[in-house]
């Protein structure tokens, strides 16, 4: 699966220097091989090819959903190792699109965090107060996905996982049916 290379070239904190500010080095500098993320017990990839992101890979996810989590790990350490490749390419826009998507979604997770600020929350529904009416809403295909796993008992974390979605992606459903109080977020049950 990999080939090439074998020795660190490059190797920090993730605090120091941000995934997207290694990304863009890379990039500018034209490096061929894969920069290793590892964080709280896990980790991910993201391999380059002449500077352009190629592939990304983080637990089951690959590709762009990969790339954009990766981009916003704000704790853990990277190490560069040129000249490893995987042979897969599954992200297809340009680094600069892709940094420029992975900034917007950081700003949106700001918001996202006001209401939701841990998938580790279990989402429940709000009962209507008696002699309320309800609203007409319109839910797309995902949207019901989610929305059928909301059980009380999993977590924003687990409904994430049970969907096949990110978590970033299955936040920001959840986030207008939060802001609209007709989810309530609760801490698990022990």
């Amino acid at each position: 699966m990999t080939s090439g290379g074998g020795h660190v070239e490059l190797q920090g904190s993730i605090r120091e220097f941000s995934v997207p500010d290694v990304v863009q080095f890379l990039c500018g500098h034209g490096k061929t091989g894969k920069l290793a993320l590892s964080f709280a017990g896990a980790g991910g990839a993201i391999f380059f090819d002449g500077g352009a992101v190629v592939h990304a890979e983080v637990g089951r996810r690959e590709g762009e959903d990969a790339f954009f989590e990766l981009m916003g790990r704000v704790e853990g350490n990277f190490e560069f190792v040129p000249g490893e490749t995987s042979g897969k390419k599954t992200v297809r826009q340009h680094t600069q699109i892709l940094l420029l998507e992975g900034a917007r979604r950081s700003d949106e997770r700001e918001m996202l965090e006001e209401l939701i600020p841990d998938t580790s929350l279990v989402p429940e529904f709000i009962p209507p107060e008696v002699g309320q009416t309800g609203k007409q809403i319109t839910l797309n295909t995902s949207e019901w996905m989610v929305l059928a796993k909301i059980d009380g008992q999993r977590s924003v974390k687990q409904i994430a996982s049970d969907s096949a979605l990110s978590e970033y992606q299955t936040v920001r459903l959840l986030y207008p049916l939060v802001k609209n109080r007709l989810l309530r977020l609760r801490e698990p049950s022990p």
